[in-house]
């Protein structure tokens, strides 16, 4: 659990991004990118405090993702959006990702304690919350809707 929290809240500092920001951009320049060194890159914005590098990590990431065949690296790739994207307070989006690891691996601890995390986050932001909220109030105006049509046809 703490791990978990952990991540979610490390901040990489800006030199350290802007040195892996270099090396991946003299790759890019010298047409040697690697997915470890993608990753690499990645992997550090995601840890950023600045949304847009979180973002452009998310990006490189799905890039990542939708060019391996290989199931591990996938996991992975689907992991670290999954911390990406809470981290940018879009749970449901994270959870998603985490339940496409867990559906393949029931018992995968690190993408479980993730998810933990996340929902505790949720509650504790009020998500859950707002959202049985919003489907309440979804609900009862359908069904005043439905009693007037009701009323309106007699």
């Amino acid at each position: 659990m703490a791990e978990s929290q952990k991540l979610l809240e490390e901040i990489v500092l800006p030199d350290e991004i802007q040195r892996y920001r270099t090396v991946y951009e003299k790759a890019k320049e010298a047409n040697q990118v690697t997915d470890q060194n993608k990753f690499s890159f990645a992997y550090c914005l995601v840890r950023s405090k600045n949304k847009n590098d979180v973002r452009q990590g998310l990006h490189l990431l799905k890039e990542l993702y939708d060019s391996t065949n290989k199931d591990e690296d996938k996991r992975d790739y689907l992991y670290y959006l999954a911390v990406g994207n809470a981290r940018l307070n879009e749970y449901e989006t994270a959870i998603k990702f985490l339940d496409a690891i867990l559906h393949v691996q029931p018992g995968n601890h690190q993408a479980q304690n993730l998810k933990d995390e996340i929902t505790r986050r949720m509650t504790r932001e009020g998500y859950i919350g707002a959202g049985i909220a919003v489907g309440a109030g979804a609900l009862l105006v359908g069904g005043l809707a439905a009693a007037t049509i009701a009323l309106l046809k007699k």
